[in-house]
């Protein structure tokens, strides 16, 4: 699908959350009638059409027409598009005040804590390591797990914060880890892709970012939904973190 930036950019904040669940579920929007969809994202029909003119519709029959072309194979090109769409939304949504808040009272968190450990597997694990680097250069003592098998002793070793990174938040071995790092007194940071999970709903507190999975069309288990929206949680964390400390 394609919207230019401009137009997005002139949506206020009812019309982007039906600007955001439309591109995350076309093909359910689709059968929606606009009071359908006006109840499922709790905004009036009037949202609706001003949001459709500001994206180049003559109404809610055009938009729909347009999804129902854009449901074809989409190329590389699109994908990377539509990729950075959703980035660009998360975006939007991390600087409303409520996420604003949720960053604010994970940083205190860190802030507070003796030191912090990162967790996660696969392409988390990475987003772990580069975390403890970066929060390590900014000034906060931080270490990563890269073996989930591997032993954690946190009890007696004062206020320890564990950030636990997982896509589906369901991964066995991590949520294992997590329920240990809990019994031993840590508190828990989740970076979810949506709250709805055992991850999230173990944590003390939760960060997601709800974007659409993105899964390889030549290796089934490949999981590519983007994780850009984890490297700017992860990079503003580090920054608010350190400004509490100083703080103190």
């Amino acid at each position: 699908m394609i919207f230019l930036p401009e137009q997005i950019s002139k949506l206020n904040e009812l019309e982007t959350l039906v600007f955001d669940f439309i591109i995350k579920s076309p093909e359910e929007v689709q059968q929606m009638t606009i009071r359908d969809l006006a109840s499922q994202v709790h905004v009036s029909t009037s949202t609706i059409v001003r949001l459709c003119t500001k994206l180049g519709f003559e109404g809610w029959a055009d938009l729909k027409f347009y999804l129902k072309n854009q449901l074809k194979e989409k190329t590389p090109e699109e994908q990377h598009y539509d990729n950075m769409l959703e980035f660009n939304m998360f975006l939007r949504r991390m600087n409303t005040d409520n996420y604003q808040a949720k960053l604010n009272n994970a940083a205190q968190m860190i802030a507070k804590a003796d030191y912090t450990v990162f967790l996660g597997l696969g392409t988390s694990g990475s987003l772990s390591e580069y975390a403890t680097k970066y929060f390590v250069n900014t000034g906060l003592r931080s270490f990563v797990i890269s073996d989930p098998f591997q032993a954690v002793q946190v009890q007696g070793m004062g206020n320890v914060v564990a950030v636990i990174m997982s896509v589906s938040g369901e991964t066995e071995q991590v949520v294992n880890k997590e329920l240990e790092f809990k019994s031993g007194g840590a508190k828990i940071i989740s970076i979810t892709n949506n709250e709805d999970c055992t991850v999230a709903r173990l944590a003390d507190h939760q960060l997601s970012y709800n974007l659409v999975n993105e899964w390889s069309k030549q290796y089934p288990l490949g999981n590519l939904t983007t994780q850009l929206p984890v490297l700017a949680i992860l990079e503003i964390l580090a920054h608010k973190s350190i400004d509490y400390l100083v703080k103190k």
